[in-house]
Order: structure tokens, then C-alpha cells, then sequence
């Protein structure tokens, strides 16, 4: 209800595009497929159009074809294609001892989702990470991940993923998490709201951005934040050594 044409559209090829990323991975191409309501208003169409472009743009992909055709409901479906330059990054590639970045604070989508579903529009940063998340290339963790995941369903599922796939467990650390530059207003922001910090920062999604294993000796600040290591384990997630209950988006 509070999302534009033109910022659906944008938010589809946002996410499309990370899952390319997330794999060390260049996106191309783009298929659009679309069923459209034959009352829809033009306008809308072109504006999510417009929305797909400005993302595509930005990244120097092109929307090569896709599919139209009638529908009771607007509904869309965007394929990214690219290529990759040397290995895949995978998600089983985590080894104990590795250090667990993410390349931002996750969380702030669903504040943003928290503040309009009190029909508030303040502070802008978290509606804005809702409305118009903005996707940045993981160029330093595509450099030096052994494994890697877009964190779009959750933290603590996208985590979970990499354990599973790795034979390994997370263990992330409120204390490192805390000192992200952006941590002490967002904690402010969901006291405000009687909300969890740290469930929205597990659990909230729609985040698009990126966790990556990586071997200590290439610690640096200019990976992200750090916010864990990986331990011996049989894919829990655990939060100061307590396993974490898995939530966020599940697929099936």
C-alpha cells in the first residue's frame, strides 16, 4: 500500500540483482515477465518500467525480453542473468575460525515496515530502506568470501543457510553488532517503538545485503561490519553461544 509503481519496480530488480552479486557474480541481462490486468492503468505499467530501468542502469544491465500476458492481478517476475569471472561463491565454503561480516547493518527495512504500519513517516533512513533499498556491488567480500549469501529473508535464515550448507555454526556477537556506526540510533528508534533491536536486526529482511564468511587473515574494516566467527557445528546460529531460533522468510 505504501510502495510506488516506479519503487516496486525497482525493489524487484534490486533484489534480482544481489542474488547475482551474492554468487561473485556480474549481472547482464534481465527477463521481465508480467501479467497485467486489462483494466491496469498504463501509467502504472510505465512507471514500474521506469522503476526496472533505473536500477538496470545503474549497474549497466539490460532487459533483454521477458513475457506479457493477462491476468486477474498485477503479477511480476524478474530473472537476472550474468556471468562469473572465476569460481562461484557458494554457501558451503565456510570453515571454522572464519570471521562472518555483513556488508551493512541489517534491520532497517523492517523498521521502515514498523514506522508506516503506524502510519508514520519518520525517520526517513529506515521508511527510505523499506520504500528504496539501494543495492551496492560487495566488491571487498567478493575479493576474499568463502562463502557468501544476500540476507533478503533474514539474518538469522540466511545465516542458517550457510551453516547448513558448510557443516558449520554461526555465532554472532551483540557486542560486535553494537558497534556498527548506525547501531546506537536504531536501538534508540525500536526502544521508541517497544520493538526488539535485535529481532529486527535477525529477523526483519528485505535487506539486501550481503554475509560472508572469510578467512582472519583478510580482516579489514572495508569488508563490513563484523558481527561473528564461524565455530565447529552442524548448522545452528547462535547469538552470544545461545542458538537462535530461525525465522524470516521461508520460501516453502
Amino acid at each position: 500500500d505504501w510502495s510506488s509503481p516506479f519503487q516496486i519496480g525497482a525493489k524487484l530488480t534490486t533484489a534480482s540483482l544481489a542474488d547475482v552479486f551474492a554468487m561473485g557474480g556480474e549481472p547482464n541481462y534481465l527477463l521481465v515477465a508480467a501479467g497485467i490486468n486489462q483494466n491496469e492503468n498504463t501509467q502504472v505499467i510505465t512507471e514500474i518500467a521506469e522503476g526496472i530501468r533505473s536500477v538496470a542502469d545503474k549497474f549497466k544491465v539490460s532487459v533483454i525480453g521477458g513475457d506479457l500476458s493477462k491476468s486477474e492481478k498485477l503479477v511480476l517476475s524478474i530473472t537476472a542473468i550474468g556471468h562469473i569471472n572465476s569460481k562461484p561463491i557458494k554457501r558451503d565454503g565456510a570453515k571454522v575460525g572464519d570471521i562472518i561480516y555483513v556488508s551493512a547493518l541489517p534491520g532497517l527495512s523492517a523498521a521502515g515496515l514498523a514506522i508506516l504500519n503506524r502510519g508514520l513517516d519518520r525517520p526517513r533512513y529506515v521508511v527510505e530502506a523499506h520504500l528504496n533499498p539501494k543495492l551496492v556491488r560487495p566488491d571487498a567480500l567478493i575479493k576474499v568470501a568463502s562463502a557468501m549469501c544476500d540476507i533478503s529473508d533474514g539474518l538469522s535464515i540466511d545465516a542458517g543457510h550457510i551453516a547448513n550448507a558448510s557443516g558449520v555454526s554461526i555465532n554472532l556477537s551483540k557486542e560486535l553488532i553494537s558497534k556498527a556506526d548506525d547501531f546506537k540510533d536504531f536501538a534508540e528508534l525500536s526502544t521508541e517503538l517497544s520493538e526488539d533491536t535485535f529481532d529486527w536486526i535477525l529477523n526483519g529482511g528485505e535487506d539486501h545485503f550481503f554475509i560472508a564468511t572469510v578467512d582472519p587473515k583478510y580482516r579489514s574494516k572495508d569488508l563490513g561490519i563484523e558481527i561473528g566467527i564461524v565455530e565447529a557445528g552442524n548448522g545452528e546460529v547462535r547469538l552470544d553461544a545461545k542458538e537462535v531460533e530461525i525465522k524470516g522468510y521461508q520460501h516453502f
